[in-house]
Order: structure tokens, then sequence, then C-alpha cells
């Protein structure tokens, strides 16, 4: 179970049982798991752009021939 997941339940937990703290737990706990996830879109982007441009320099050496 992820952050974000784990973030929605605390914090429900405490909107019910007037738990403040435990609501704003869960509330950083989601935070922590949306920055996660965008972490890991940055890093497959990265990698994608990585293999695009080895691909382009693949193709321009073999121009080059």
């Amino acid at each position: 179970m992820g952050d974000k997941a784990k973030g929605l339940g605390k914090e429900a937990l405490g909107k019910v049982t007037g738990d403040e703290d435990k609501e704003r737990e869960g509330e950083a706990q989601q935070k922590k798991g949306q920055r996660g996830e965008e972490a890991e879109r940055l890093e497959e982007e990265a990698a994608h752009k990585r293999r695009q441009q080895a691909g382009h320099q693949a193709d321009e050496t073999r121009h080059q021939d």
C-alpha cells in the first residue's frame, strides 16, 4: 500500500475520531506519496529522453558511414 493511500486512511480516521494530529499526519503522508509519484514520473521521462537521444546518435553514426 502506498504512502498516498495510507495517508488517506489516516486522514479519514483522524476526521472521524476528531484526532487532528492523525488527520495532519495523513495529509503529510499523502503529500509524501505525491512527491514520490512525481519523482518516479520525472525519472521515467528522463530515461525515455536518454533512450531517444541514444537512438538519434546511432542514426547519425549510420548516416556518416
